[in-house]
């Protein structure tokens, strides 16, 4: 697979347009955390927090779009890069010091015992920081010393190994509670999706995708990425997105193409919302076959070759942004059409793409209601039959 990093990533990100974001549609109830957690509190020792750290039993690695998931856990990486300026580090460790409480963190425990961190990223960095006497400063590592504690404190610019005994024990010994929850029974790791849309709600709120990526890895997860560094696919949607909207439309597409594929039989195979749709898609298909994950690979590496050589890199868009519910659409559409006809041309890509922007219903149903039944069950039937051999 062709590496992606972040000096690949645009600062101008190509706009996902979905006309409705689901902002009209019923919030299913979320699993109920007695039912699916198990979590109890424990205080932890700052000195057991950063030995277990250092120790590689407290994951929390930075968040990269492209990261493969951690050894060993079969969690990826999903926290955000450390983002506390040198001041906040430092008023940290100062007010353990000072004998103020702090606020706690959040942890999943997995079977090999060791820990995810859901809450908490910052604060945990800033103490294994502070041990090893070393931070990373944005163009070099520099000694971490406490120049922003108070002028009046004993151990105002000193490091870890220059506070006197008595503060490395009071440091050594302070107690930070943790939550550490587990995930039991079949919506375990749906219920602690749930969990960290509710405490990331901070200033660096991740996104949907985002958690996706870090709460369900397997075989699907891994395909997706896979499929998001095919060069056409990249001509068609642009640089890859910071955010995940890249993976994100792919898994849309996935999803909602199995919808396709039981129209003719089953009229309510789509239960909206969208999102929680697309959630429950990805954690049913976790374990999905190499023979799947490499059919899927293929198609969509076919359906984007074509649809570059048939429209150009714009054959996704609408103006300028990509709109979410005409590509979910004639991705699968096409990829349907692929499967039952290997020899599809480029000429018959283009007329199937002109036939659908001059149907009035399909972009109606591309633009208004986007995640509502009827309008998907609509639209994949038109784009479907628009790719179909004539």
């Amino acid at each position: 697979m062709t590496d992606i990093n972040e000096s690949s990533l645009d600062d101008s990100d190509t706009e996902v347009l979905d006309p409705e974001e689901d902002e009209n549609e019923v919030e299913l109830s979320p699993p109920s955390a007695e039912e699916s957690l198990r979590y109890f509190g424990v205080d932890f020792d700052v000195e057991g927090l950063v030995r277990r750290f250092n120790r590689g039993e407290l994951i929390v690695p930075r968040f990269d779009p492209e990261e493969p998931r951690v050894a060993s856990t079969g969690y990826v990486a999903f926290q955000r890069n450390f983002v506390w300026k040198k001041k906040q580090m430092d008023r940290f460790i100062e007010s353990i010091l000072l004998g103020y409480p702090v606020p706690g963190i959040f942890l999943v425990e997995l079977q090999s015992r060791e820990y995810i961190v859901l809450d908490g990223q910052q604060r945990l960095t800033t103490l294994r920081d502070f041990y090893r006497g070393k931070y990373q400063a944005p163009t070099e590592e520099r000694d971490f010393a406490l120049d922003y504690a108070s002028s009046k404190q004993s151990f105002h610019g000193l490091t870890y190994d220059q506070l006197q005994p008595a503060d490395q024990r009071l440091l050594n010994n302070a107690l930070i509670q943790a939550t550490v929850v587990l995930p039991t029974g079949d919506k375990g790791k749906l219920a602690i999706y749930a969990l960290f849309e509710r405490i990331n709600s901070g200033g660096t709120k991740l996104n949907e995708q985002q958690i996706r990526v870090a709460i369900f890895p397997g075989r699907l997860m891994q395909t997706i990425r896979e499929m998001n560094v095919d060069k056409n696919w990249r001509t068609l949607f642009g640089p890859v997105h910071r955010d995940l909207k890249d993976q994100e439309l792919i898994l849309r597409y996935l999803s909602l193409k199995s919808v396709a594929l039981r129209l003719s039989s089953d009229d309510k195979a789509f239960k909206p919302p969208l999102a929680t749709f697309m959630t429950d898609f990805l954690d049913a298909n976790q374990g999905m076959t190499e023979q799947e994950a490499e059919r899927e690979k293929e198609e969509f590496a076919k359906a984007c070759a074509l649809l570059v050589e048939a429209a150009g890199e714009k054959a996704l868009r609408r103006e300028r942004s990509i709109n979410a519910a005409r590509t979910d659409a004639i991705l699968s559409g096409l990829t349907l059409a692929i499967r039952s006809n290997t020899s599809i041309a480029p000429g018959d890509v283009q007329r199937g793409l002109t036939n659908l922007e001059s149907d009035k219903a399909f972009r109606e149903n591309t633009e208004k209601s986007t995640s509502h039944r009827a309008s998907v069950n609509k639209r994949l039937q038109l784009a479907v039959k628009a790719f179909e051999q004539p």
